[in-house]
């Protein structure tokens, strides 16, 4: 049998995951197609123009090639998209571009994550159902949406192209009835289609508790009328920028396998609209919200930065997506126990600063009021009186004591590897960067010396956490001390990124000297980038950026083994590897006094 070349074309393009009526010419096809990497910060600052809020959006990894993981999904409250979204174009004209498609995947998804809090009975449904049910809570969150911005309903309807002719499947009713809810103008005078549009608006409260399962569950019962098949319903929407659902069947405190990342509870969201603010505090008399335990920044909160590709030797802009996350607390009973067992050592680290605190002493001479005579002027005016000389009167001088004038951040590397114990040692890598902190900053505190604390870790470009645990301008007191507390390590090292955002933070202080102290255990790494040069190359960079506006960096190394890259990153004077690590807080002193005298 032979196959007219459009019909093989378009098959294709259906196994890739394209539109099935998007032509086949290179050219339009080119035109039509949006990349995540190339949108997905444009797409960040849609949202937040939208609701005031940030929203994290991840690529899928690689998973558009399998058919059911080739749509958006939303997991712990991070809004996944594919790499590639394809426009339509029908009788040559263009009906919506793959930017459409990110656009209303990502406004739809946000919707979700704010208006979708009902706890949903998994338990109670079959597959059928939950997809009905799905379905009326997508048009529910749309139509809120829809009254705070009525134009997103264009960008939304016109990507459903459901038509009455399709009535092979449940899933080409679904699709209508989807179409239905959304688009007033749209024509289908079949009775269960119809039944679904006169319940959902003829509902008084689109936020009324049970909205949609109530009506989901009524039509998946009257849909049995048809004899049309719906045992292990598994058909995909038409529209593909609606996400799979899985937000609303899967509880929100528990991670997917995929991910294996542990969960801390911190507070819910606070996304900010035009009419209200929905907190943590929040709670319905009715039925109980769902609460989430996410992690979350506001969108001032989160930076972007270039990255440094030694590959082609250029600075790839807007490339990395840095959020400075809460930080969460521990027992202080933690903090007290090190300051107990190290009692001897805090005192020997405060009297070496307090030794060098006032290092430097000028002398003002030649004054007419001062602290003390100058030996020498009074000689000098007295050998004038006598040989008939008229003397200089100012034969009194001042000593100003030259003070320390000094901002120093101490920048942790907590990715996961610092879970991992210290060779020879009982405790860990991240126990023992705990203990540097406690006893580092409580010598620091004897001085008075401007000191901050923050840590990182990320997970790809595009989600690099940064906690600041004490700032400059903030007390070491029970605030801070919770913080070091609970601190806790997991993923990996996208060093650049964190020394570049350090560098903003200490540059803004007015000291005369500057100096960012990094505590690492490992060479630079991450999940999206299999070349090991290519970070190290980033952090170089970042290094001597920070050195070009007068911030010394200096880094201590855990890591036996770092010779071959960490002086490479800060220059071979600038660092030091710790083969012994039990005297690590006091030579960490040392180091700090040697370099800000």
């Amino acid at each position: 049998m032979i196959f007219p070349l459009d019909r093989i074309a378009r098959g294709l393009q259906v196994l890739l995951g394209k539109t099935a009526k998007e032509p086949a010419d290179g050219l339009q096809e080119a035109h039509h197609r949006s990349q995540l990497h190339d949108v997905q910060r444009r797409i960040g600052i849609y949202l937040q123009a939208l609701w005031g809020s940030d929203f994290v959006i991840k690529p899928s990894e690689g998973m558009l090639d399998k058919c059911k993981n080739s749509r958006p999904f939303i997991r712990d409250i991070f809004i996944h998209l594919p790499d590639t979204f394809y426009g339509l174009i029908l009788d040559g004209e263009t009906r919506f571009t793959g930017l459409d498609v990110y656009r209303a995947a990502a406004t739809h998804a946000s919707a979700h994550i704010i208006f979708s809090k009902q706890d949903f009975p998994e338990k109670l449904t079959d597959k059928w159902q939950r997809a009905v049910i799905g379905a009326i809570e997508d048009a529910r969150v749309e139509a809120l949406t829809i009254r705070k911005f009525p134009g997103l309903r264009q960008l939304w309807a016109v990507q459903h192209t459901a038509t009455p002719v399709q009535a092979r499947s449940a899933g080409d009713f679904l699709n209508r009835l989807s179409r239905a809810l959304l688009d007033a103008n749209y024509q289908d005078d079949d009775p269960w289609i119809e039944q679904g549009r006169s319940l959902f608006n003829a509902a008084q409260d689109l936020e009324a508790d049970y909205f949609s399962t109530d009506i989901g569950q009524t039509l998946a019962h009257a849909f049995n009328s048809k004899n049309i098949k719906t045992a292990g319903f598994a058909d995909q929407p038409g529209a593909s920028y609606r996400d799979d659902n899985r937000y609303l069947w899967t509880p929100a405190t528990v991670h997917s396998d995929e991910d294996q990342e542990p969960l801390i509870d911190v507070p819910m969201l606070k996304l900010l609209t035009n009419e209200n603010v929905v907190t943590d505090t929040e709670q319905d008399t009715k039925q109980p919200r769902l609460q989430l335990n996410i992690r979350s920044a506001p969108a001032s909160d989160t930076y972007i930065y270039p990255e440094w590709d030694y590959r082609t030797e250029v600075n790839t802009p807007f490339w990395v997506t840095l959020r400075e996350r809460p930080p969460h607390d521990g027992g202080l009973d933690i903090i007290g126990n090190i300051t107990m067992q190290n009692k001897h050592l805090i005192t020997r680290m405060k009297n070496l600063l307090l030794a060098i605190q006032y290092r430097g002493v000028r002398r003002i001479r030649k004054q007419q009021e001062g602290d003390e005579i100058d030996i020498n002027a009074a000689i000098r005016a007295m050998t004038d009186i006598r040989m008939g000389i008229l003397p200089d009167g100012r034969i009194m001088m001042s000593s100003l004591r030259k003070m320390r004038d000094i901002s120093v951040l101490v920048l942790l590397d907590l990715s996961s590897s610092a879970n991992q114990r210290v060779p020879g040692q009982d405790h860990t890598v991240l126990q023992l960067t705990r203990n540097v902190c406690v006893l580092f900053a409580e010598a620091i505190e004897a001085v008075g010396d401007p000191l901050a604390i923050h840590g990182f870790n990320s997970r790809g470009r595009t989600d690099v956490d940064y906690y600041r645990l004490k700032d400059f301008d903030q007390p070491y007191d029970d605030a801070p001390k919770a913080r070091i507390a609970g601190m806790f390590a997991e993923r990996s090292t996208r060093m650049g990124a964190a020394i570049r955002h350090a560098t903003h933070h200490i540059n803004e202080q007015s000291s005369g000297k500057k100096l960012l102290m990094i505590i690492t255990d490992g060479a630079p790494s991450d999940v999206d980038e299999p070349d090991r040069h290519y970070l190290r190359h980033d952090a170089k960079h970042a290094a001597i950026d920070a050195r070009q506006i007068g911030i010394h960096t200096y880094c201590i190394c855990l890591d036996p083994k770092a010779d071959d890259y960490v002086s490479r990153i800060f220059g071979a004077r600038n660092y030091m590897i710790m083969d012994h690590v039990r005297s690590l807080p006091e030579r960490m002193l040392h180091i700090y006094a040697a370099l800000t005298l």
